[in-house]
């Protein structure tokens, strides 16, 4: 299930508050801090790998407990969200249990926007069946800069209980590892020698336990956007096999979908518009038998791309 913070202003501005603090503090520990762009050009953050374990801002905590809410685990409402992993480009926090229930939200630092969101229950009905949440490999949302540039791809998540190493395969046989970050959590970010791959073609996330057994997650690449106004939406794929993008939209919030497809360019460009007031549920890039090559993209909804805009400036 994906969420969207209830206040992305609010959540930035935490963001930029705790990012001041920790500096001053490193810098009276003389701790290096790698320098980055937090969700959009103008925006500093500074983080470090020393901050995992450190309680999550403000605004990620009353995001992640509100998700509390869906996942029926009041264990989880004791807890505090902390910082669980970092990369070059993200910060993951996340609120978990003993249980092993929790959720996680991911928050880009580059230019453009890198948005995840998701939660992960083991608590078992009468039918028997565990309610999952996508929790171990959830998608991400992705809008360029204002140049044009596509933020870097991630996966991020939890490693499955008693895993002990990870890697990501992609489907040319090109692998890289996968490290932990706080209780089993994790951000993957291909490094710059897989990242074209990483757009192009399919990986599959593997995680092996001490006996040799392996759980596997097929990931398909995700599709970056750009994003106009309400209703405008365009980008550019490089994914292989591609021919065309799926996006389900409605007349209004709450309305069925309906299908409609937008050819590629010569170059992979496109460039869709909606109705006025219209809502876009998700896109995804098709082959030309009509199949998935991409991972579904939620769009995250005009009142979101304001604040971070906003933000931004």
């Amino acid at each position: 299930m994906t969420l969207l913070p209830a206040d992305l202003h609010e959540l930035g501005q935490d963001l930029r508050r705790a990012a001041v603090r920790r500096t001053r503090r490193a810098q009276r520990r003389v701790v290096a801090f790698i320098a980055i762009v937090a969700l959009g050009t103008g925006a500093g953050v500074a983080v470090a790998t020393s901050l995992i374990g450190s309680p999550a801002p403000r605004g990620a905590q009353l995001d992640l407990r509100r998700a509390v809410q869906w996942t029926n685990s009041p264990g989880l409402r004791l807890q505090t969200a902390k910082v669980v992993a970092t990369s070059p480009a993200a910060t993951l926090y996340s609120i978990a249990d003993k249980r092993g229930n929790y959720c996680l939200e991911l928050i880009g630092r580059t230019p453009g926007v890198i948005f995840g969101f998701g939660c992960e229950s083991t608590q078992v009905y009468a039918v028997a069946h565990k309610l999952l949440f996508s929790g171990t490999a959830p998608g991400a949302s992705y809008i360029d800069a204002p140049d044009g540039t596509a933020p870097p791809v991630l996966q991020f998540g939890r490693f499955p209980p008693h895993t002990i190493s990870g890697q990501a395969t992609y489907d040319n046989g090109a692998r890289e590892s996968i490290h932990a970050g706080l209780d089993g959590f994790f951000i993957y970010q291909p490094s710059a020698r897989f990242q074209p791959l990483a757009r192009r073609m399919p990986m599959t996330l593997e995680f092996r336990e001490q006996n040799g057994a392996i759980w596997s997650y097929y990931q398909q690449p995700p599709q970056p956007l750009t994003v106009v106004g309400d209703h405008h939406i365009s980008g550019r794929v490089v994914i292989d096999g591609a021919t065309k993008v799926e996006i389900d939209t409605a007349s209004r919030l709450g309305n069925s979908p309906r299908q409609v497809f937008v050819p590629l360019h010569a170059d992979g460009s496109f460039s869709w518009t909606g109705r006025p007031g219209s809502v876009v549920y998700r896109l995804t890039v098709r082959d030309a038998k009509d199949e998935p090559v991409s991972a579904d993209t939620g769009l995250l909804t005009p009142t979101a791309m304001r604040e971070m805009s906003a933000l931004a400036k």
